[in-house]
């Protein structure tokens, strides 16, 4: 419904297209924010808490990039996307009742990224709600679903690709627990600010 009244008011001249971009891009960030914690509570309920930690929400990131870390979502836009969660990698679930199972902290948190896509891809009576691209995650196609955070931040540092930094240019947090999403911002700036050989720079933007 929100789709079609923005295109309404894009074709009508009521709205110009930078408000366009603006309001299908809050769109998206609203609509990613209630799939987080749609997934979030069913896994809790199936697995218990990750740690044992008890709270309202997960210790994960979703990352924007491309043209929803820019703004600049259009109609039929699909989501680049990038998971980071920040729990223990040897903790595990810590079941509440005997209908719970528990599960290691890792598993528990793809699986939460494997539900998000699941429901942002489901085709419905009403349509898709997006495409998802995850292809911008670490190592690509061949890196897990879900990056632990000190492991990407590792990434950034070590192997990452000069391509790869200049689509952290428009990547943003989206949503998440607050000071994961301040974590991530404070990494992306120390990334982008790292002293670089510019004439390799210019070798490998031309390549």
């Amino acid at each position: 419904a929100h789709a079609l009244r923005v295109a309404a008011c894009e074709v009508t001249g009521r709205l110009p297209l930078m408000k366009v971009s603006d309001y299908l891009t809050e769109l998206a960030e609203v609509i990613l924010d209630y799939v987080m914690h749609l997934t979030w509570r069913q896994m809790v309920a199936r697995h218990g808490y990750p740690d044992g930690e008890v709270h309202a929400l997960p210790n994960f990131l979703i990352v924007g990039y491309g043209k929803l870390g820019g703004i600049e979502l259009a109609h039929g836009s699909d989501l680049d996307l990038v998971f980071i969660h920040d729990a223990s990698p040897m903790g595990s679930t810590q079941p509440q009742t005997d209908q719970q199972r528990s599960i290691d902290n890792a598993s528990f948190y793809v699986r939460l990224g494997q539900k998000i896509i699941h429901i942002l891809n489901t085709q419905t009576p009403s349509g898709q709600l997006y495409e998802v691209d995850m292809r911008l995650r670490p190592s690509g196609n061949s890196g897990m679903l879900v990056t632990r955070f000190s492991a990407f931040e590792k990434y950034q540092f070590e192997s990452a690709w000069t391509w790869e930094h200049q689509a952290l240019v428009r990547a943003r947090a989206i949503c998440g627990r607050p000071e994961l999403m301040a974590r991530f911002t404070e990494l992306r700036q120390r990334v982008l600010s790292q002293p670089r050989d510019l004439a390799k720079l210019r070798k490998d933007v031309v390549d």
